[in-house]
């Protein structure tokens, strides 16, 4: 379930900016889980990495916009 979670969760990061921005303040991968909790979705870092990793595999060329740059600056991830 909670795996579901973090797709719905990279779903809306992707369609919102806000959200993205939301979590830029974060400084630390609890933090990060901590504002994502209090959004409303629920998963470990360990569930989102799978699923970052189930959406990106076989992409060999990821877009320069929406959220794969943003993903790629959260360290923890």
């Amino acid at each position: 379930m909670t795996k579901k979670n973090a797709g719905q969760f990279l779903t809306d990061a992707a369609q919102n900016r806000t959200l993205r921005e939301t979590l830029e303040g974060a400084i630390s991968a609890e933090d990060f889980l901590n504002i994502a909790h209090q959004l409303g979705y629920t998963f470990t870092n360990e569930e989102l990495g799978d699923v970052i990793h189930f959406y990106s595999e076989g992409i060999e060329v990821r877009r320069i916009t929406g959220v794969w740059p943003w993903l790629r600056s959260v360290s923890w991830i």
